[in-house]
């Protein structure tokens, strides 16, 4: 996704859940999450590579991070559908549905965002429904807020609503029919968030995961 200058960001406050999150890692496994299907999907793929900066390809960030991810919540005994697990080309509409033709519990669209011409812009945000819906903002905010609690360094941006042009909502947000976010990691076209991603690659797949799950263990039930 690219950042466009200028553009009106309708920003929702970060909801405050770190209790809910402390209580959930400290539980034993809840046996919902055995009966829970979470849906990932990798951004762009194929001919489309989304945002490229020096040679790096957005589409592939998205997926190493989603394998990532995929693999942490699996250990969690979340059960695990992917839009992609390989280069491939899709339109976003079929991303959706097809989150949707399992039930998932939830839809997670990762991404890397991009702002042309300003490297020093960075930092970690997610996007939801324009409606602001409970369950699309409590989803985003458990993971934005594992985040910062597990790579301190990073900018987090918050939850925003709609697109970044103001104009309606993204094709995942809008055709999901379950819980659903677009999550940036960090912007593609700063060495700062490229550098943390690649130190803290770990970390950020095991929080994203740890979100998800939070999620489910205290909304999902």
């Amino acid at each position: 996704m690219v950042l466009v200058i200028g553009s009106l960001h309708i920003i929702k406050s970060k909801i405050e859940i770190k209790s809910v999150i402390d209580q959930t890692e400290s539980a034993s496994l809840n046996p919902v999450v055995y009966q829970t299907v979470v849906c990932l999907d990798a951004g762009h793929g194929g001919d489309d590579v989304g945002a490229e900066y020096n040679g790096r390809y957005e589409k592939d960030d998205d997926l190493t991070i989603t394998l990532a991810v995929k693999k942490e919540l699996e250990s969690l005994g979340v059960e695990v559908i992917l839009t992609r697990s390989q280069d491939i080309s899709m339109d976003n509409a079929p991303r959706a549905e097809y989150a949707n033709l399992y039930d998932a519990a939830a839809l997670v669209s990762i991404h890397r965002n991009y702002y042309e011409g300003y490297e020093a812009v960075n930092g970690i945000e997610a996007w939801i429904n324009s409606q602001f819906l409970q369950e699309d903002e409590l989803l985003a905010a458990a993971i934005l807020e594992v985040i910062e609690e597990a790579v301190p360094k990073s900018t987090i941006r918050g939850v925003k609503g709609g697109t970044m042009d103001g104009e309606g909502n993204y094709t995942i947000n809008r055709v999901a029919q379950m819980p659903s976010c677009i999550l940036e990691l960090g912007f593609i076209s700063s060495d700062y968030d490229n550098t943390l991603l690649d130190t803290y690659f770990s970390d950020y797949a095991a929080a994203i995961a740890q979100g998800i799950y939070t999620y489910i263990q205290t909304f999902c039930t």
